[in-house]
């Protein structure tokens, strides 16, 4: 189950983005209850090893800001 790195949330996400990165399938996550970004891996090591784990990308959408 994937878990939003900001604020916890464990449900449904909009995905932004997949690819492939060595052995690891990566999704490009949206939280979409505070907009934060980051990348979820999983995959399995050439030995054998199953792995999955998130970086974080972008806190929450940046907001324009009137100087």
């Amino acid at each position: 189950m994937v878990k939003c790195p900001y604020c916890g949330y464990e449900g449904e996400f909009r995905v932004l983005k997949t690819w492939r990165f060595r052995f690891y399938n990566v999704s490009r996550l949206e939280c979409l209850r505070c907009h934060g970004v980051f990348n979820y891996y999983q995959g399995v090591s050439p030995k054998g090893k199953r792995s999955e784990f998130v970086i974080r990308v972008r806190p929450r959408a940046m907001r324009a800001r009137s100087v």
